[in-house]
């Protein structure tokens, strides 16, 4: 009998709620980048982030030509927020080997009205740049709008 009822408090134990996951998917297309974003995302448990890939594009003549053209993963997803009220992802990917430089886009969404699953908001975009040793660094700021859908 002790046996049943340490079997069943177990089963009762582990079974806990139900998480479910989600897609969530960002895109901007302007005359500035082109960016997508898509995620596998839990709902529940924290809400974590399980895949993360994104590629960005970058139409400007600013940008250096090593920059122009990036795919990140999991690991450049350096912080995120999501809930019903607002969506912020912050991507950060740096230059392999020398001279320093990075790449740094903050999105920033909030839901349409009436709507839980479409999410609008603008992201911004900072390259660092040091084009050779010893020179000083530039920096480029691009900004524009993004869409996003989680669901």
């Amino acid at each position: 009998m002790r046996n049943k009822l340490v079997a069943v408090s177990m089963l009762v134990l582990a079974a806990g709620p139900a998480h479910a996951s989600a897609g969530l998917s960002c895109e901007a297309n302007d005359k500035a980048v082109k960016l997508t974003i898509e995620a596998g995302i839990s709902r529940g448990l924290g809400d974590d982030v399980f895949s993360f890939k994104g590629e960005l594009e970058i139409l400007s003549a600013a940008a250096p030509k090593d920059f122009r053209r990036i795919e990140f993963g999991k690991d450049n997803l350096t912080q995120r927020w999501f809930d019903s009220r607002n969506l912020k992802l912050r991507i950060y990917r740096e230059r392999a080997g020398e001279p320093h430089g990075y790449v740094d886009i903050v999105i920033e969404a909030w839901p349409r009205k009436g709507d839980d699953i479409e999410f609008r908001g603008g992201y911004l975009l900072t390259v660092f740049d040091i084009p050779k040793l010893g020179a000083d660094g530039t920096t480029t700021t691009l900004k524009g709008r993004v869409n996003c859908s989680a669901g």
